[in-house]
């Protein structure tokens, strides 16, 4: 495969993989040995439809808003592993986005198109640490979208990075890139198979907006409790961009450590990150991103909400950093504590370089009020159900400010997990 490769992609995967023999750790979090996953697993055969995998692999990706109703998506990217196993635009679409939607396997985008060499690792540095480093130089596959120049992409986009293996990683590579005034609405779920054990996830996505462009990233993750994960995202936002980044963790898991997701902002653009975790068993999460305000009048936040059971320990990072004047930023981290063993921490930074940026922040850590539990109690819940109910309030998909029928699918999935989990 790597001889059909342009010489520029080879180049720089072998100073990927130079850097990552460096083994740059990352700041945060638990180091992981990389070497001792499998990368090279054994291929799956395409599909023809979501509906030819196996009952178990549908349900558990239905468990992420995997939909197989082509006609609520736009185009539909499944990766099994280290293989894209579906690929499609929805039938219903097709003559509309054939030449306005680009969504391929990313490997294969880097051989018809030589002009991604200037957006390979732009966003997110190969020098980051080990994890960069090492999808560089291992990455398989990996979702490619490219919107084209004033269209708007009403219905989402689709992608499943689906795991089912022993000692594996999936090195999945992401691009997107919204051209000026552009929109779309992206929905990503990573699940794994109940018999993905000893495994790990490392991966990387780039959002590239462009001048007035409008771009949704929704990203749902149902993991099982033995597995790492260790994902990298940098976004460059141009001018009057807009950028919504969504994630919602339901899972328990080994480890996750994302810290830092850096975001430039340019002039006169907006950036949201919101998040929604489910702390559960004995996960290690370690959660944030970093906001650089690099154009003047801009518009950033960054919104944490997390409930922490058992014995997980989630930590949640923000960083705003106002470079140019008139920038407006809000860091909020709020955790809900269910056990007596759980832990949670806010870790906020302000920075400014200009006297009129105004940046703010709000933490809180703590136990539900005891007055709404005796309240529902007194309505006739158990203790128990009337925690339950308190949690997945809090845990609000209405601040993920997604269209209705999307937030609906993400309040569904949180209650149903939730019911479960609490």
């Amino acid at each position: 495969m790597l001889e059909s490769m342009p010489k520029w992609y080879l180049r720089r995967k072998t100073t990927a993989y130079k850097l990552y023999k460096q083994g740059r750790t990352a700041k945060y979090g638990l180091d992981i040995d990389l070497d001792s996953y499998d990368v090279d697993v054994q291929s799956v055969g395409r599909i023809e439809s979501l509906s030819d995998l196996p009952a178990d692999e549908r349900e558990v990706s239905h468990s992420v808003g995997v939909v197989e109703d082509e006609s609520l998506r736009s185009a539909t990217y499944f990766q099994y592993n280290k293989d894209v196993v579906y690929l499609q635009y929805s039938r219903f679409l097709r003559e509309f986005v054939s030449d306005k939607l680009v969504a391929m396997n990313l490997i294969d985008a880097i051989r018809r198109y030589s002009w991604l060499r200037k957006y390979w690792f732009r966003a997110c540095p190969l020098s980051l640490d080990k994890y960069t480093a090492f999808v560089g130089s291992h990455e398989t596959a990996g979702a490619f979208i490219w919107v084209r120049e004033g269209v708007k992409i009403e219905q989402p986009i689709q992608a499943c990075l689906f795991m089912k293996g022993r000692k594996m990683v999936q090195v999945p590579h992401n691009i997107l890139i919204a051209e000026p005034y552009s929109s779309m609405r992206v929905i990503t779920g990573c699940v794994t198979h109940p018999t993905c054990v000893n495994s790990a996830h490392v991966a990387c996505t780039e959002i590239y907006v462009k001048r007035g462009a409008d771009v949704s990233w929704t990203m749902i993750h149902n993991w099982g409790e033995d597995l790492h994960v260790r994902p990298r995202m940098g976004a460059v936002i141009e001018e009057g961009g807009i950028l919504r980044l969504n994630y919602v963790l339901i899972s328990p898991v080994k480890s996750i450590q994302m810290y830092p997701t850096v975001i430039s902002v340019g002039r006169e653009a907006k950036i949201s990150f919101r998040n929604l975790l489910m702390g559960l068993g004995d996960s290690q999460i370690d959660v944030g991103s970093a906001i650089i305000f690099n154009g003047s009048n801009t518009r950033g936040e960054i919104t944490t909400r997390a409930i922490v059971k058992d014995s997980a320990d989630i930590r949640m990072r923000g960083k705003l950093w106002a470079r140019k004047p008139d920038v407006r930023g809000h860091l909020e981290c709020r955790a809900l504590l269910l056990s007596e063993k759980a832990r949670a921490s806010a870790y906020p930074t302000l920075q400014s370089s200009v006297m009129s940026a105004e940046l703010t922040h709000e933490a809180a850590v703590g136990k539900i009020a005891e007055e709404a539990l005796f309240y529902l109690m007194s309505r006739g819940l158990t203790e128990e159900e009337a925690t339950s109910l308190l949690a997945r309030g809090f845990l609000d998909a209405d601040m993920l400010e997604l269209p209705s029928e999307l937030t609906m699918q993400i309040r569904s999935i949180i209650a149903t997990t939730a019911e479960k989990a609490l």
